[in-house]
């Protein structure tokens, strides 16, 4: 067992014995593997025609009810599935949306991922496992959802592992990625990420700690653990540092686009659906409490440990209208970063009241 400053760092236990055969121990091991396309799917997967499919990104509308959203994606099984009930589109979820105010927790789920009706491989719609597809739906998709937490999904060896990425690399030249399934098979110069550093590095946000806690609490058959860094060089790798790449570039929380945590999750596909379904809704969870202290923190006004009356007092004096502008001192009063401070704010401010409401 190994330790940052923040997490515990754990390689995987099939890792380990190999480790000790060897008489050597790298924690930073890649943890994922293309496959070889047409591998069959496990049985609990949906065989999905893609050309039966009405609703792809393109048609995607996030639902106006003045909640904050949430971001999953996925890729092979079992990742696309256990996203499913999150999923707002009914040709991948035919249970209906679950993610509209997830559990009363004030928060929207939506999830996105790709459908393999000819076996393991690229895939067919959105997150295709091919870089031209997923770094455009990437771009398209992160405007329309907004999200105030993303968390993406990969998966990994034949293990029980939930393994949250600590962060991931950025490769040049382009060629250095491993090669996807359809030509051409690498991150082309037109991509977006084509200007970024060579081993650049793009950390992980979410509170990792407190999910590798609770997923060992409520799932203690599975693995989690944290590790420093994603060596890996496919897709995943891809996804993990765009989605690390949005965080950095709207961490602020006066930015319209505000993003207090993002992150990538390996996922072992030995578990089952369900345990995997289990893992996401307490990994959710528990980012929820996250954001949750986070925006707590700025709705505490005055800075004296709980959001009450005073607060609510600063806060009427602020009361402007929608994007009706402000005095700058009443900045955070904006909680939905619309330019003006009005009732939508307020509705944020008292989910978090520790005292009578006004």
């Amino acid at each position: 067992m190994y330790r940052n400053e923040s997490y515990t760092v754990r390689p995987s236990k099939k890792l380990i014995a190999g480790f000790v055969l060897l008489g050597t121990f790298n924690i930073t091991v890649a943890q994922e593997f293309p496959v070889l396309e047409g591998t069959p799917l496990p049985d609990y997967a949906h065989n999905i025609v893609v050309d039966d499919l009405t609703s792809t990104i393109e048609d995607f509308v996030a639902v106006d009810n003045g909640l904050p959203n949430i971001l999953l994606t996925g890729y092979w099984p079992p990742t696309n599935e256990m996203l499913r009930q999150f999923s707002p589109f009914p040709d991948h979820n035919l249970t209906g949306w679950a993610g509209c105010n997830w559990e009363g927790r004030g928060y929207n789920i939506y999830a996105f991922f790709p459908e393999f009706p000819n076996g393991m491989g690229s895939g067919s719609g959105d997150f295709e496992v091919d870089y031209q597809v997923t770094s455009p739906d990437f771009w398209y998709l992160i405007e329309k959802v907004k999200p105030i937490a993303i968390i993406s999904h990969g998966r990994s060896g034949y293990d029980y592992d939930w393994e949250l990425e600590g962060g991931n690399r950025m490769y040049q030249p382009l060629s250095n990625w491993s090669n996807d399934y359809v030509a051409p098979n690498d991150p082309t110069p037109d991509l977006p990420i084509a200007d970024q550093p060579g081993d650049d590095e793009k950390m992980s946000t979410l509170p990792i700690a407190e999910i590798v806690a609770a997923v060992e609490a409520e799932l203690p058959e599975l693995y989690p653990y944290g590790t420093n860094i994603d060596t890996s060089r496919f897709l995943c790798n891809f996804m993990g540092y765009h989605i690390n790449w949005w965080h950095e570039m709207h961490s602020d929380p006066h930015d319209p686009m505000w993003n207090v945590t993002a992150g990538y999750i390996h996922v072992g596909y030995r578990m089952s659906l369900e345990q995997a379904i289990q893992a996401v809704e307490v990994t959710t969870r528990t980012v929820i409490d996250h954001v949750d202290g986070v925006c707590l923190q700025r709705c505490d006004s005055d800075n004296d440990g709980d959001v009450d009356l005073s607060d609510f007092d600063i806060f009427e004096a602020c009361v402007s209208g929608p994007a009706a502008g402000y005095d700058p001192a009443c900045a955070d009063m904006d909680m939905n970063n619309d330019g003006g401070v009005d009732l939508l704010d307020f509705a944020v401010i008292q989910r978090f009241f520790t005292s009578a409401n006004p």
